[in-house]
Parts: C-alpha cells; structure tokens; sequence
C-alpha cells in the first residue's frame, strides 16, 4: 500500500525547516543525507511542490524543537490517505477518458450533422465540376486520429480576387446541392482561400464525373462524357474552368483594348480538350505555353452569349471592358469590397478563417 502524505501550511512549512537546520546545525543537503533520502526530494518538500509521506514528517518532528511539535497537527493542511495514487490514477483515467468519448462524441455529432446529400446531376454540378478541374482536387490519406481513410474534396483560390467568388457562388452552390454546412476558410500567410469537404460520398460522386484522385497534372482530361454531352454541359464545364483557372486580360502593348481570355493548365493533352472544347462553340481558341486562349471583343463576346461567367471579378472586368473600351491591369476587388464581403458572411454566420492557383496541392 502507498503511504500517505502530508500538506502543510505555507508559514508552518518554512518554521518547521528553518527550525530543524538553525537547531541542528545542517544544511539541506546534510539534512537530506540524516534521514536518508534523496536532496531533490527534501527540496521539494521544503517548497511545497510535493506533499510529505507521512513517516517522513514523523522524523522531521524529532529534529524540531518541542514548541514546533505542540503546532504541528493543527497546521497539517491536507491529508492523503494509503490509496491516494490509485485514487488519483482512478481520477485522472476517469478524466482521460471522458474527455476521449466527449471527443468522440462530438466528432460523431459533427459528421451527423453535416450529412450530406448526394444531388441529381444538373448543368449546376457541371459547373462546380468544372471548378474542380480547375483548381480543387480529390485526395485520399490516412488519418491517424479517425483511425480509417479519409476522402476529401478540396477547393482553393485567391483570397483577394476569389472571395466574393466563392461567398457569393461556390458555397451558395454547394450548400444548396449538398445540403452542406460546408464553408470557406482562410490562410492568410498564403493569401489562399479554401473550402474542404471529408466525405467519401462527395468525393465518388466527383470522382465519377471525371475529377481525377491526387495530383492532376498527369490525368486531369475533358472526359468523353463530357465531349457527348448537350451544349449546355460543355458550356457549364467551360465556365468553372474560366471562373477558377482562367482569367480575362488586355496587354499594355495593344492599348488595353483588346481583350484576351485564357485557361492554364500544366497538361498539354488537357490544353488540347479545351480547344477542341471551345471550337466546338465556335470560338478559334489556340495554345500558347500553359495556356489556351481566345482573342478580341468580338469573341468574347460570344464566349459571354454562349459560356459566360459567374465569377464577380470576371463580371466587372467585362463590363468595365463594355463601357470604357479598355480593359486595365486587373486588381478587381478593392479592400473595401473584400472587407464588405466579410462582413456580410460573418453577419450570415459564415466561417472566414487561405491560395493563389499555384498554392494548390492539387497541381
């Protein structure tokens, strides 16, 4: 059995060695070695950072002074009895424990409460599958914590041009179609803007409509399903990949009055999908390194009557392209409109918690 142990009073403690070294002529050291213990033990004691066994104080009495020994009970503060280290271990397992299944609980609540449903397959979906090619992924791991794989769907952008993008398209759609209470996030040490979803569910459904697993550079392809698909596919498709991976610009050199749209993409046979996609609405689309391209107002015009775009940085930046004839270096959101766009969430009861294109670990 263990034995028990003693707490004294703050003021007692400090009379009753100082009282044992001053009559004894010791030092703690000396002490340590008198009663045969260990001198980090003694210091110990001495500070109250541990409780005194019991025998201990007995032969710490002896060396003290008889007036000492007449207050010595009534300044025993705490008294653990013989069993007080399997009560404490009991104690603290107890503890360990409910705090292992309050956790599991709570992770158990979580998933229950973000179940999600898996939707028909509409020119919506398309889109948001199109913004998947673009710049999310599918990825599966192991997670130690849940002890089983874990299969996730993985969207990031720019946390300056993609906010309104994705507070006012990506997570509107995803809630609607998914019955999620998936939202965005932050990381600001990357600028980067992500949504995530744990779901093997979501991550079937995407994988079945041609969203490759891991690492997209080698596999990303425009499916034939999707080539033998009605236009209003294509279209959807075309239009994630713009709102995600493509970008609408004019160069200095021509005034800024020309406009130019591109896709990128590190795939060469993925860059050949899209022109082989986009010329079948018409639009002489040609490759240029990482990129494919369409050129002039007159086609982007009618990528905007057939394709289109629901990304408010495309938006504006056509319209300021309709009105003014030009279409300037882009820094499409102010501050001021990021900030409102914020606010706004946070006042919905959005979670804002961040990526360029080339930040993804989807790449």
């Amino acid at each position: 059995m263990s034995e028990s142990r003693i707490r004294l009073t703050t003021h007692f403690r400090s009379r009753l060695f100082e009282d044992i070294l001053a009559r004894n002529d010791l030092t703690l050291a000396q002490l340590s070695k008198e009663l045969n213990c260990g001198y980090s033990g003694i210091k110990n004691w001495r500070n109250g950072k541990r409780m005194i066994p019991e025998r201990l104080f007995d032969d710490l009495l002896n060396l003290s002074s008889q007036k000492i020994r007449d207050i010595a009970n009534k300044n025993i503060s705490e008294r653990l009895s013989g069993n007080w280290g399997r009560a404490l271990g009991g104690r603290a397992t107890s503890k360990k424990y409910r705090k292992t299944m309050n956790d599991r609980m709570e992770y158990a609540r979580k998933f229950i409460s973000t179940r999600l449903v898996i939707p028909p397959v509409d020119d919506e979906i398309w889109e948001l599958t199109g913004a998947i090619l673009g710049d999310g992924c599918l990825s599966k791991y192991y997670a130690s914590y849940e002890k089983e794989m874990v299969y996730e769907l993985l969207l990031t952008g720019n946390m300056t041009d993609d906010l309104e993008y994705y507070a006012r398209r990506i997570v509107p759609l995803i809630k609607s179609k998914f019955k999620s209470k998936a939202n965005y996030h932050f990381r600001p040490d990357d600028h980067v803007i992500y949504l995530r979803i744990k779901s093997k569910k979501t991550f079937d459904f995407f994988r079945n409509l041609g969203v490759p697993v891991g690492k997209k550079k080698d596999k990303i392809r425009i499916t034939n399903r999707i080539f033998q698909s009605k236009d209003s596919v294509k279209s959807a498709v075309l239009r994630g990949l713009l709102d995600t991976d493509g970008h609408i610009f004019a160069r200095k050199d021509e005034q800024y009055k020309y406009p130019h749209l591109k896709i990128s993409s590190g795939s060469i046979r993925f860059l050949g999908d899209l022109k082989k996609l986009m010329k079948e609405f018409g639009l002489p689309a040609y490759i240029h390194d990482t990129d494919v391209l369409i050129r002039g107002g007159k086609n982007l015009k009618l990528w905007m009557k057939k394709i289109g775009t629901t990304n408010p940085t495309n938006i504006n930046r056509y319209n300021a392209w309709l009105s003014t004839g030009k279409l300037l270096p882009k820094r499409a959101l102010s501050s001021a409109q990021s900030e409102r766009v914020v606010r706004n969430d946070e006042a919905a009861g959005a979670n804002p918690a961040g990526s360029t294109h080339s930040s993804s670990i989807c790449l």
